[in-house]
């Protein structure tokens, strides 16, 4: 306990650690990153978090998205192999059969929306996609634009706190709650729109 709360006061260990290590740093974390989607040992905002604290900003979000390409593009892959068991197993979830009804709307928005939407379960959402009939090539685009937002906010928020810099910190955390209450405050417009009830989400 003694040497976790020194490593905290002095976080230039914790990099001095992974830089000592060479490439198997980044490369241990991408794998980390990517199993977290996978298998979802721990929250994703922890992971991606962790990215900016340990390599920085610039090149914490780099790791971290390969990382959540490499995971979401597996969990993908498992939905299309294993079509009829991850079938019966979220016919019931209330995620995918909204994600379902979006999808029959609004199509491939649909699945871009959902990425960007604060609170809907991305991990399992690369689960549902595979599910449906869209090229890998699209599921990845879409996946990686909708990811970056919040996965950028995560990284900015580690460096900042590794650089004890909260002036970022805070200003990043606003700007996330005020994109989160945004979304909060047009939720049902959003949601109307993606079942094709509205010509606009702000409409």
């Amino acid at each position: 306990m003694y040497d976790l709360i020194s490593w905290w006061e002095e976080p230039e260990k914790w990099r001095a650690f992974i830089e000592a290590h060479g490439l198997w740093g980044p490369f241990c974390f991408v794998i980390l990153q990517a199993t977290q989607v996978v298998l979802a040992p721990i929250p994703g905002e922890v992971t991606g978090f962790l990215a900016g604290f340990l390599f920085g900003p610039w090149w914490g979000f780099f790791y971290a998205m390969i990382g959540l390409a490499i995971g979401s593009s597996i969990a993908f892959y498992l939905a299309r192999l294993f079509r009829r068991t991850f079938a019966r197993r979220f016919e019931k979830s209330l995620y995918f059969q909204r994600l379902s009804h979006f999808m029959a709307k609004r199509g491939i928005l649909a699945a871009f929306v959902c990425f960007l939407i604060p609170g809907f379960p991305k991990d399992y959402l690369s689960y549902f996609l595979g599910l449906f009939p869209i090229p890998w090539s699209t599921f990845l685009i879409i996946m990686i634009l909708g990811r970056i937002p919040g996965t950028l906010a995560l990284t900015l928020q580690g460096a900042a706190t590794y650089e004890r810099n909260w002036t970022l910190l805070a200003l990043v955390t606003a700007v996330s709650l005020i994109f989160f209450g945004l979304f909060y405050l047009f939720r049902d417009r959003i949601y109307r729109y993606l079942e094709g009830k509205s010509a606009h989400p702000l409409s």
